[in-house]
Order: structure tokens, then sequence, then C-alpha cells
């Protein structure tokens, strides 16, 4: 699903860097070494995000953010996303 910038605040890019750099570039899910800036992209495989654990992309408590690379990110939102996607289409 494609981010919705507005939805998140202005430094959202610096946010998501410190949560990234915390983890040491590696996912706090499977513990995958994901790339860090400036290293050469392989896949999106390798790619670490920085995931909202309440879904509320203004919550950036330490607490709701979660460093993931790409693969761990899309299963932890899979069941939000079907249900958004569920709601968008008024199949409640």
């Amino acid at each position: 699903m494609p981010m919705k910038r507005n939805l998140y605040p202005e430094n959202w890019n610096d946010i998501a860097f410190k949560v990234k750099e915390e983890s040491g570039w590696k996912c706090k899910n499977c513990g995958k070494q994901c790339r860090k800036p400036g290293e050469k992209f392989d896949t999106h495989r390798n790619t670490l995000t920085v995931a909202h654990l309440n879904h509320i992309p203004s919550d950036i408590r330490k607490e709701n953010l979660k460093a993931l690379c790409a693969p761990c990110h899309l299963k932890y939102d899979a069941v939000h996303h079907a249900e958004t996607r569920r709601n968008r289409k008024g199949l409640k």
C-alpha cells in the first residue's frame, strides 16, 4: 500500500532514520541485516522500514515504532491492509 505522506509528521524521514540507526540497520523481527544509506541496492527484501505498531502514522512514540525489513513489515501489515481494503469497498 502506498504511503500517504500527509498522514505522517513533517520530520518523518529523520524519525525513521533514527529508528533504523538504533536498530543497527537490522530487522527487529527476523534479524536480517539490511542496506544502509549509500549501499548498493539489490532487492527490496533488504530494505529496512519503520512500522507503526498501532497503524497510526501520526503516533511517533518510540514504543509504537519498530524497524522491520520489507517482508516482515508486509506480513505485519497484511491483516490491517485487508481490513482497509474491505472498508473502502464497503464490505465491513
